[in-house]
């Protein structure tokens, strides 16, 4: 099927509705005078890719204007499109989406706007979204949410006095719950020596005095002269909101600091936050 001007309506009736271009002097630029007309448009057999492509609009060029816009109703789907381009004379006009094209990005993401349900199977369909658009701080707190976070040499022999944040606290009436922590190690050239007890705990208490939010590792776990990683999962003891309520996730250990070891790791840290209210 072809345009059909029946189906084919104005909506605004202002007498200044509709852009002319006016040029008083044809040295200047040419001037975009009063604002863009609104029409609605419906068919019952064209799809929308065929309503949108060159010179669809073609007999009706006279009416339109550049920046017009035109609610469409295909016979597939719906879509606004704005005159890009019109030529009187040679009977061609163009239109193209009246929104933003390409990907989404970061900044485009209300916090939360990804719930588990826009996730589920077939609910994301043909939308791009950046690569990496999609942050833990952009889903909902009822999915599992990670973070990749580096522990230098220094910050793990330094952890028994000085904890290492993970996970920073997540604001009041909440609280962090832990899935799993899997510590990424490269070896260096020096072992771990000495220390103690490793685990996550909440808040930032020294000597691994914090509640453990993680099943816990020995000391000789991480003296090894490869490189591995090192499986946490979340802890099973009581949490008294007192302690762990608008608390960070922290890796620290219990006896003493390790020493010697030079070899960095990444903190591969899985995570929930929940209410407490």
């Amino acid at each position: 099927m072809a345009f059909e001007t029946l189906r084919f309506v104005r909506q605004t009736a202002g007498y200044n509705a509709g852009q002319i271009a006016t040029t008083f002097n044809p040295n200047t630029p040419t001037v975009f005078e009063n604002g863009p007309a609104e029409f609605s448009y419906a068919s019952a057999t064209d799809n929308i890719a065929a309503i949108g492509a060159a010179n669809y609009f073609s007999d009706v060029c006279y009416m339109l204007s550049v920046n017009d816009l035109i609610f469409c109703v295909g016979s597939d789907a719906s879509a606004f499109y704005q005159v890009s381009a019109v030529d009187r004379d040679l009977g061609t006009i163009a239109v193209v989406s009246a929104f933003p094209t390409g990907v989404i990005g970061t900044a485009n993401i209300n916090d939360l706007a990804v719930t588990t349900a826009k996730l589920a199977n077939d609910a994301v369909t043909t939308i791009k979204i950046d690569d990496g658009a999609v942050t833990s701080a952009k889903i909902d707190a009822a999915v599992l949410q990670y973070a990749a976070v580096p522990v230098t040499a220094a910050n793990f022999n330094g952890m028994y006095a000085a904890p290492h944040l993970l996970v920073a606290a997540a604001g009041a009436n909440t609280q962090l719950i832990l899935d799993k922590c899997v510590l990424a190690m490269t070896y260096d050239s020096a072992a771990y020596a000495a220390g103690g007890t490793a685990a996550v705990q909440w808040d930032d208490t020294a000597n691994g005095a914090g509640v453990i939010a993680s099943s816990t590792l020995a000391n000789t776990t991480f003296q090894g002269t490869a490189s591995a990683s090192f499986f946490m999962n979340g802890g099973v003891v009581s949490a008294p909101f007192a302690t762990t309520v608008n608390q960070g996730l922290y890796l620290s250990n219990i006896g003493a600091a390790y020493t010697t070891g030079d070899s960095d790791m990444v903190a591969h840290v899985w995570y929930k936050v929940i209410p407490t209210v």
